[in-house]
């Protein structure tokens, strides 16, 4: 652990080079995305600056909802439809901010298919994705065109013989439907990246055998058809991964000592692996473990956001510089680094309208960095084999 002299230099030199009218001078320091309910965000963070998804309570259920802050500056809060109230789960949005996916198990479009489908939305038109006839498809992702979806199943939706096992699917253009992972264990988790073609998802199968091994791993692949592989073996699970929107950084947490002996810690640490590089860093050390990290390019560096202790904290890598994002009277569910290289969007019971104070269930707020900064705070990240990203 260190202290940094750089502070706020990361913030700075954006704001410098950020033209007089940009989104981050115009937008207040925190915006109310939710207020009623308790909101949780997406599992896979929006790809682009302009449009983000939340399923938000609404009656008995949840809508899916898009919102698009910089559209109507005098309301940045405001949300349309794209699915109304339901059993709806896991929204996530194209880069465009046009084509759109969830996971229901309300058969919003009376298809007549069970349990849980995959819908996709390109603009207004919703369509079945999934066509799963067990009724086990969940936890989508899109790509930068909308017209690929990946999602979870135990369906044999492929016909590889491999029904009641939970595997990675992609549906195509022409909504032929094939297998990615392989193998007996358990594939979950998928993330297809907004730029470069690259997918990744948590996998428990053994690359060679395919038999399952009970440990997660993070496999990365070519959502075109490229075999996927393992980046990870270390002896404890590692999972949720998340992708940068420039393709290039992979986000992920492990219980396994990853830069060390690969033995399993009990305690999950935030890692990431550089997809050009081909090197890793562990970016957290905590005692109690942090959680749940996405990522996204800031000019010349990456942002990493995680959750440490239901705090939430970002790293920035070139950098090397933590900063905690103030919300300290709450429990943060989730902060997800998205919508620009100024704003992060948070989940959480702390009251951050009020500035202090908590709120009954998780509400989100966009964070404006530029007004109101984070806190540097000691963290030193940890290169191994070798410094893949070059320091600033």
């Amino acid at each position: 652990m260190k202290p940094s002299s750089r502070a706020l230099l990361p913030l700075a030199v954006l704001a410098i080079a950020s033209p007089a009218g940009a989104h981050h001078r115009q937008t207040d320091p925190v915006v109310a995305l939710s207020l009623s309910g308790d909101t949780p965000l997406p599992r896979v963070p929006a790809p682009g600056n302009k449009t983000l998804t939340l399923a938000v309570q609404f009656g008995a259920g949840r809508r899916v909802v898009s919102l698009s802050p910089w559209r109507d500056r005098k309301n940045p809060a405001l949300q349309s439809i794209i699915a109304e109230s339901g059993d709806h789960a896991n929204p996530a949005v194209s880069v465009t901010g046009r084509a759109f996916t969830f996971d229901s198990g309300s058969d919003p479009l009376a298809s007549g298919l069970p349990g849980r489908q995959v819908v996709g939305v390109q603009r207004t038109t919703q369509f079945v994705a999934s066509n799963d006839p067990t009724g086990t498809s969940i936890n989508p992702s899109i790509d930068s065109t909308g017209n690929v979806i990946g999602f979870e199943s135990t369906g044999d939706l492929a016909g590889t013989g491999t029904a009641g096992v939970s595997h990675i699917f992609i549906r195509d253009r022409d909504g032929s439907i094939r297998q990615l992972s392989k193998g007996v264990g358990t594939s979950r988790n998928v993330v297809v990246s907004a730029k470069r073609r690259v997918v990744v998802f948590e996998s428990t199968s053994e690359p060679t055998t395919g038999v399952d091994t009970g440990i997660s791993q993070i496999w990365l692949g070519d959502v075109d058809g490229g075999t996927p592989l393992p980046i990870t073996a270390g002896f404890g699970p590692s999972r949720n991964a998340a992708i940068s929107n420039d393709g290039r950084i992979v986000a992920f947490e492990s219980t396994a000592d990853l830069a060390g002996t690969q033995f399993d810690t009990g305690v999950p640490q935030v890692f990431m692996y550089d997809t050009k590089s081909k090197t890793y860093a562990r970016i957290t050390n905590e005692p109690a473990g942090c959680t749940l990290p996405s990522s996204f390019k800031v000019q010349r560096d990456w942002r990493v956001a995680y959750v440490c202790s239901g705090q939430p904290f970002y790293t920035m890598l070139r950098a090397d510089q933590r900063y905690l994002v103030a919300a300290s009277d709450g429990v943060t569910q989730r902060v997800i680094t998205e919508l620009g290289i100024h704003f992060l969007v948070v989940s959480t019971t702390a009251d951050l309208l009020a500035g202090s104070g908590t709120t009954p269930g998780n509400q989100v707020y966009l964070v404006n960095l530029f007004k109101r900064p984070a806190i540097p705070v000691a963290g030193e990240i940890k290169w191994f084999p070798s410094q893949g990203l070059p320091p600033l």
